[in-house]
Order: C-alpha cells, then structure tokens, then sequence
C-alpha cells in the first residue's frame, strides 16, 4: 500500500468519526468503518522476496526446463515467475 493510499485512509477514518459525533453527538465510540479502516492499516504489509528465495526460485527455474536452448537465460519469463510468487509484496 502506498503511503499516498494509507494517508487518505486514515483521513477518511478520523472524517468518519467526527462525521459521527457531530450528527450522533457520540464522542464516546468511533465509526465501524473507521474501525475497519484502521484495523486495515495495522496489519503489515506483506514483504518481498528474500535473496535465499529469489536464488532457490531462480535454481528451480533454470533446472526446471524454463530456460530457452542454449544455456541462454531468459529473465522476462523469471521475472514472470518472481510476479507470479511475490506480486503483492513487490
């Protein structure tokens, strides 16, 4: 999540909530969907590949048949491979 998007979320949560006391004149609890928002933006964000994973990933690639004749490397087909594992976290 970029900081941009967790920047509006949290705005729009603390928006809610004053939304809610100014209408319900309840200062005492939150809105359920700022709760949600905020509960969204507690949990951590998902992590990228370590170098041990990208090299076993990479070896298993190679080994398994993904490479093109000729000993030649091709990356756009790893890459593919390394989205495919790990998108959402990269």
């Amino acid at each position: 999540m970029t900081d941009t998007t967790r920047d509006l979320i949290q705005r729009l949560a603390k928006e809610l909530d004053l939304y809610r006391q100014m209408v319900l004149d309840d200062c005492t609890s939150t809105h359920p969907f700022a709760d949600e928002a905020r509960a969204l933006l507690a949990q951590p964000e998902p992590e990228g590949p370590t170098d041990e994973e990208l090299n076993r990933l990479m070896h298993d690639f190679i080994l398994g048949g993904e490479s093109v004749e000729d000993f030649s490397f091709d990356y756009r087909a790893f890459a593919r491979a390394v989205l495919a594992c790990w998108g959402p976290a990269l």
